[in-house]
């Protein structure tokens, strides 16, 4: 068993709130896994791509930090509370980057979450050409929209068309800016009818696919990953459910 990991300081040099998600055996891979402002590691999106994670054998770090609901850090606005993010979140890549001591690192974020993996990725450049999966990003955000078209095939999107943060311009726009720098598309899995938590309003059966049919996905998108396969490279087409049915 891998030895505990070493505290994680981040804004202000506050100890991290975290917790380790640890496969059987030897890890394959190590992962951090950044929850929304209020959507926490327990909710059903984190938790089931956790589940994926540590079945592939990634040794994930699960961060605990809640930006809406902790105290500490919770009134910050503005300029303050981005580099806030971007500092606990580069605290928590470099950490998975020396943990993983030369084997692959996988980023995960859901919305705000998505913002951290966008820091990450900026301040850890060693992790640029790493794998990463984006759960309902805020890809309105320049520098998220511009972190996943540069991962190109190895990042993996899910989002809504209820989503506010959906935009058929800007998902068309991404594989554009994506093939000019990464040589390649995301995968993108769009649902029908899903908001911002991959609820399909007034459709519980929908609501309920959403998760079973995201699993393979991101299992597949990992697999991809541990393998160094591109999975939306030509000779492997990507692995996605089919589309769910439209709400009503």
């Amino acid at each position: 068993m891998p030895a505990p990991p070493a505290p994680v300081f981040g804004w202000e040099s506050t100890s991290l709130p975290f917790h380790m998600a640890t496969p059987l055996g030897t890890p394959r891979a190590v992962g951090v896994l950044f929850p929304g402002a209020a959507y926490g590691q327990e909710r059903p999106l984190c938790a089931l791509t956790r589940d994926v994670l540590v079945a592939a054998g990634v040794e994930t770090f699960l961060s605990d930090r809640s930006y809406a609901l902790d105290a500490a850090v919770r009134g910050l606005a503005g300029e303050t509370r981005e580099a806030c993010l971007a500092t606990d979140s580069g605290a928590f890549a470099r950490a998975a980057f020396a943990r993983a001591a030369g084997l692959p690192v996988l980023l995960a974020g859901k919305s705000l979450g998505t913002s951290a993996m966008a820091h990450a990725l900026t301040q850890v450049p060693d992790l640029e050409s790493g794998w990463s999966i984006w759960l309902t990003p805020l890809w309105k955000d320049t520098a998220v929209f511009e972190a996943i078209a540069a991962a190109g095939s190895r990042a993996f999107v899910l989002i809504g068309t209820a989503d506010p943060q959906w935009d058929e311009e800007l998902r068309a726009a991404l594989d554009k800016r994506a093939l000019r720098v990464a040589k390649s598309t995301p995968v993108v899995r769009v649902v029908s009818g899903a908001d911002h938590g991959m609820s399909v309003k007034g459709n519980a059966a929908a609501t309920a696919a959403v998760l079973t049919e995201l699993k393979p996905a991101l299992a597949a998108h990992v697999a991809a990953a541990l393998g160094g396969v591109a999975a939306g490279s030509p000779s492997t087409p990507a692995l996605l459910p089919p589309a769910l049915p439209q709400p009503g």
